[in-house]
């Protein structure tokens, strides 16, 4: 496995791990007063969409070496 690639690896692992924290606080928000709650889940779901999106983009150049170019 190239060099990059044991670093892509590493990041979308950490990305995975950093997601998993996201849902465990967006639980945890559910105990706070309404008005900090909501503000607090609404931050908690931008983070996790751009984990998402982070994620999806260090999954798309190993698709395209995997299955060859598109």
């Amino acid at each position: 496995m190239r060099n990059d690639g044991r670093i892509g690896e590493s990041q979308l692992s950490e990305l995975r791990n950093m997601r998993v924290l996201l849902e465990e606080a967006r639980v945890l928000a559910r105990n706070l007063a309404y008005h900090r709650r909501a503000r607090l889940e609404d931050l908690v779901g931008q983070a996790l969409e751009e984990v998402d999106r982070q994620i999806e983009e260090l999954r798309g150049p190993q698709r395209i070496e995997r299955d060859g170019p598109v």
